[in-house]
């Protein structure tokens, strides 16, 4: 909470200061103020020569994405501008990367009339990014200036005759969706890419179902099929996510806190989803998929989005975007000195997925902020702050039975981060260097309450017995994180090398009063086991000791130590300009404290009936792991619309040591003196993973890619539920093989961005645990028989589609629908009767449509800028989605909902 009351008076200073600040900004928008500051005006430059009417020309013109003011050197060229002819006019400039800050040749110029498209001139830039256009026609003129490998940009510039205006532009990189060649040709595959990665670029983001959720994106991907109650399975690892925000690994916490996320897709410019083909800075967290998280662009020129959505079931949420520079003087230091904050606030009357179709409660709400401050002192160095809040309250639904009787139960969710990084661009010994150190608050708190009796409690199957269990429970990680790099292109060779270094302190604590829920169970004990009795937890019996927070509070810690070290071959010249070789090792090196409990230990000597059993288990227990891992991969543009993709990935995993202490259960008996369920010292998880694909593009809009894979994983790290909880705790098991085939299909809209659009993603998936499929630990193991073939999710089939069309006149529609397949049952038919599958054939539907108001039309301030309509699950599906899950439990598909939204430009 204390981290919280932090983050809180943080985001309070912050809008205080916005507020102070960005309403004289916004008062000047409407003067000739330009967003970027020009590029250093050189001594040719900044007295221009005067025309014949004897005024001198204009200084150059700003462009959103230049570079605040800086010294001239190097990497800021002279433009020698010469006096138009009289009554003509000259344009002329530099274009500079924005990654580099280094003049950007071979950039395509289109200067054409705004009313008169028939004036047109063409013209590359050279080798140091200059480009003039002389003795033009004056008047409104649109300049287009596109490359390869950087995002095309637009200007218009209005020129009156005898004057000379600079206009100065710094391309970003390739959002990588499209990218259109200097020859006009449109590619949509990417050849210098060995891994298999999906991007989402931001009109997805808006369109794509609620626009809220960042979990229905990723999990509209190749690779990764949706699970329920927050988990997500990715080429059959659960919640095996790791995300970077902004190039910067976030400390991991997916494994934990499945009902928050570490940010909204309101505050995202794209995001891309890789599953494989890993290079050798991949890594600090889970490799089941990696999810590169690119924020929104910080502007100069102040803005303000707000909006909100209602509908119902009661639902409704506020989002807003916001961005400018503190001072709209280009001359200012606070020009440079700019902010981004982005975010929504959302409130619905159904929050988590219920585990019965009738359920009372599940409201919730959740909080989710980003906010960036970024300093540019110079054209070399990049200083950003930003400050991550994720927070969501909810109350857990329940049967209306158990409701009526008393039974409450509520959970929270908290990721929380500080990111400090800065980015410097080299010369000689370095093309650009990265370092970013990160504060993070992961918390999780579950509270019921605990006298009343919840005759329906969740059923997960394979467990025991039948429990009603109302649990309290805490989970805290404060994890601090340095990690930085070093990128240098050697003619054809592209190297970097890097680390990674984490601290994470942890805290948990779990207690919870068990009862008697078995009616058969009462019905066979002739009376020793009365329904809705107290039972202690350790032999499911009445009487004996119980557990409480305090006897099962634990202490633990993780360091971790990474260094990666990679070259990526790129020939430019031959036959061999087709291929594409990445090659690196990263060494990982793992220590795990977990603290002891010998609480838990004396409390088991007071059980009726136990029998002597080893103590070391329940002392301070430390695990020290390390690996060196190869990472290699190779692309090859076999045809210009086809490539052939290959890698291979060693994997290193550091397990969480944040685990719950339960109670070992004594009525299962002992192996070597241990008890089943005894916490155990976690190992990192080792394997490797093959990874083959092949993308195709068909026409200047359609591309696919066809994905095989085969991963195999040694002590396999998942998460399990405890009892008849909704509750989950680490674990590991001793192995797990998977394989399959995913695919992509997808339909990019045309290069105006607007027409036809849509995709489609289906994964295969199959999915066994090897070994004995036991629990296992750091330092001792369950002697128990290997089994040839255990299940674990089996067969997995997922196929996701969406399809849609945006008009040039504001309007768009996307419709999507989810198919998901059922998995092997072997729950007792006796008991629950014949259920060939754990889950039914499930089909959701969604449809979502908009229009953007034009400017002509928002007369008024109070018309909105955009309207949209967002419809889940058309069809009301109400199917079980894990009926009795060992891992998640029985859930019930949320039903049909209804947003309406709206937002407004300030």
């Amino acid at each position: 909470m204390s981290a919280f009351l932090v983050f809180a008076r943080i985001s309070t200073v912050t809008l205080v200061a916005l507020s102070s600040i960005s309403y004289p900004a916004f008062a000047q928008a409407d003067a000739p103020v330009l967003r970027d500051a020009p590029l250093p005006p050189s001594p040719s430059t900044q007295t221009a020569p005067a025309s014949p009417a004897g005024t001198p020309a204009e200084a150059p013109a700003k462009s959103t994405l230049s570079a605040p003011p800086a010294k001239p050197s190097s990497i800021a060229p002279e433009v020698i501008v010469e006096p138009p002819a009289k009554g003509k006019s000259t344009i002329y400039g530099v274009v500079k990367d924005d990654a580099t800050r280094k003049p950007l040749g071979k950039v395509r110029i289109v200067l054409s009339g705004k009313d008169e498209e028939h004036k047109r001139h063409h013209q590359e830039t050279g080798p140091d990014g200059t480009y003039s256009f002389k003795d033009i026609d004056p008047g409104n003129w649109t300049l287009t200036f596109s490359h390869n490998e950087m995002l095309s940009h637009t200007e218009e510039i209005t020129i009156a005759a005898d004057q000379s205006k600079g206009v100065n532009i710094v391309l970003e990189d390739l959002e990588p969706v499209d990218v259109m060649r200097v020859t006009g040709k449109r590619t949509l595959i990417h050849p210098e890419k060995i891994g298999s990665s999906t991007t989402i670029p931001r009109r997805v983001l808006e369109e794509y179902r609620s626009g809220n959720d960042l979990r229905q994106l990723v999990e509209s991907t190749p690779g990764v099929i949706a699970d329920t109650y927050g988990n997500i399975i990715t080429r059959g690892e659960h919640n095996s996510i790791n995300y970077e925000l902004d190039g910067v690994v976030l400390p991991e916490a997916a494994g934990v806190l499945q009902q928050s996320q570490p940010a909204t897709p309101r505050s995202l410019q794209s995001m891309q989803v890789d599953i494989g083909g890993y290079e050798a800075h991949d890594g600090g967290g889970p490799l089941g998929a990696i999810v590169r998280m690119k924020s929104r662009n910080i502007e100069a020129k102040p803005k303000l989005l707000v909006g909100g959505q209602i509908g119902g079931p009661m639902a409704g949420n506020i989002y807003y975007d916001t961005t400018g520079a503190f001072s709209a003087n280009p001359q200012s230091k606070l020009h440079r000195l700019r902010w981004e904050s982005s975010g929504q606030f959302i409130g619905t009357s159904y929050r988590l997925v219920p585990y019965t179709k009738q359920y009372s409660f599940n409201q919730g709400m959740d909080i989710n902020t980003l906010s960036k401050l970024e300093y540019k002192p110079n054209e070399r160095d990049t200083f950003r702050l930003t400050a991550g809040i994720n927070q969501s309250f909810m109350r857990v639904p329940l049967p209306q039975t158990s409701a009526s009787l008393g039974v409450k139960q509520k959970q929270t969710d908290m990721q929380n981060f500080i990111i400090a990084a800065w980015r410097r661009t080299g010369r000689r010994f370095y093309d650009e260097a990265n370092i970013a150190l990160t504060n993070a608050f992961y918390r999780e708190t579950f509270a019921s309450r605990g006298l009343a009796f919840d005759p329906l409690p969740v059923v997960n199957g394979e467990e025991p017995a039948i429990n009603s269990v109302q649990p309290t429970a805490k989970r805290f990680n404060y994890v601090f994180s340095a990690q930085g790099n070093l990128k240098k292109a050697v003619k054809t060779h592209h190297l970097e090398t890097g680390f990674y270094s984490e601290i994470r302190p942890v805290q948990t604590s779990y207690g919870a009063i068990y009862r008697n829920a078995n009616l058969l169970a009462s019905a066979q004990s002739d009376g020793a086991l009365p329904y809705g009795a107290v039972i202690n937890p350790f032999t499911f019996e009445v009487g004996g000791p119980n557990i409480t927070g305090g006897i099962t509070k634990f202490n633990g810690f993780r360091y971790l130590q990474s260094g990666w070290f990679q070259d990526a071959w790129k020939p430019k010249e031959g036959f061999l300009k087709r291929l594409t070789v990445n090659a690196g090792v990263r060494a990982d090196v793992y220590h795990g404290v977990f603290g002891n409990t010998m609480k838990v230990a004396q409390t088991m000597l007071t059980v009726p009936g136990v029998e002597p059993f080893d103590l070391n288990p329940f002392k301070r227990q430390t695990v020290t792991d390390a690996q060196a891992s190869g990472r290699f991969g190779a692309s090859f543009v076999i045809t210009p619309n086809a490539v052939l993709r290959g890698s291979f990935s060693n994997i290193f995993t550091p397990p969480p040591v944040d685990v719950f202490v339960t109670a070992p259960i004594i009525a299962d008996g002992q192996t070597n003196g241990i008890y089943n369920g005894t916490i155990r010292p976690l190992q990192a998880t080792r394997g490797k993973l093959v990874d083959v694909s092949l993308e195709n593009q068909f026409g200047p809009r359609l591309v696919t890619r066809t994905n095989l894979y085969y991963k195999k994983l040694n002590n396999f790290g998942d998460s399990g539920v405890i009892q008849n909880t909704p509750l989950y705790n680490r674990l590991q098991l001793s192995a797990q093989e998977s394989y399959g085939v995913e695919s992509r299909l997808e339909l990019k809209p045309a290069r105006d961005g607007y027409g036809f659009n849509g995709f489609v993603s289906s994964t295969v998936q199959v999915a066994y645990l090897r070994g004995s499929g036991a629990v296992t630990g750091g330092i001792y193991e369950f002697e128990e028989g290997p089994r040839a073939k255990y299940p674990d999710h089996d067969r997995r089939y997922s196929l996701t589609a969406a399809y849609g069309y945006r008009s040039k006149r504001g309007w768009w529609v996307l419709a999507d629908v989810q198919t998901l397949s059922g998995l092997p049952n072997r729950l007792d038919p006796e008991l629950f009767g014949p259920q060939p599958k754990r889950t039914p054939r499930i089909t959701l539907l969604g449809l979502s449509t908009g229009y953007n108001t034009p400017k002509s039309v928002r007369v008024n301030r109070l018309i909105p800028s955009s309207f949209d309509v967002r419809i889940d699950n058309i069809l009301n599906e109400r199917k079980p989605t894990n009926l009795g899950s060992p891992f998640q439990g029985t859930r019930f598909l949320l039903p049909f909902r209804l947003l309406c939204g709206a937002n407004w430009q300030v």
